[in-house]
């Protein structure tokens, strides 16, 4: 269960900001209303809540990398988690503005859920994309045994470590002139 749990330390902050991402681009497509705008105040605080994310992505993939983090990415956190997201996030909007709960059926929840499968699919090929550079980091880092033959495995005798003189041959000196 911790392998599962360590890869949804990387899925859920990418699928959070594919999240934000469709939401982004639901009211960009179809536009938003003076009350729309009211109740989107709290987006100001969307470059800390990416850096957020961001750190918590670098952070799985050094585990990653590090070989700390094994497993294979599931695909449910980005089918699942961003329009769970987007729906809580436009109810909790509109309740949170006093409207009924019935102006969730506005045209911009509708394109905004239709904008997260894109949103999804791409936010799950970039966390695949990632996970293989930080595999391919971890190739290159990880230490290599050398060749070792079944020879060099085997133990060997210690060296006679006695100082023996060599004898010289005085009447040949090697290369020189014969006498």
């Amino acid at each position: 269960m911790r392998r599962r749990r360590s890869l949804l330390a990387l899925s859920l902050p990418i699928a959070a900001v594919g999240s934000l991402a469709g939401h982004t681009a639901a009211y960009a497509l179809v536009g938003s209303s003076r009350q729309d705008a009211a109740i989107h105040g709290y987006l100001s605080f969307a470059p800390q809540f990416l850096g957020l994310c961001v750190a918590a992505v670098a952070i799985a993939l050094l585990l990653r990398a590090s070989g700390r983090l094994a497993g294979r990415m599931a695909a449910w956190p980005f089918a699942a988690v961003p329009p769970l997201a987007f729906l809580a996030q436009e109810l909790i909007e509109r309740v949170a503005a006093g409207l009924p709960v019935q102006a969730i059926f506005e045209p911009a929840v509708y394109v905004g859920m239709a904008a997260q499968l894109p949103v999804a699919c791409v936010a799950f090929f970039v966390a695949r994309a990632l996970l293989r550079l930080a595999d391919e980091v971890a190739l290159t880092l990880a230490p290599r045994p050398g060749i070792v033959s079944r020879a060099g495995l085997e133990a060997s005798p210690l060296p006679d470590l006695a100082f023996v003189p060599a004898r010289l041959a005085f009447d040949r000196l090697g290369r020189a002139p014969p006498r």
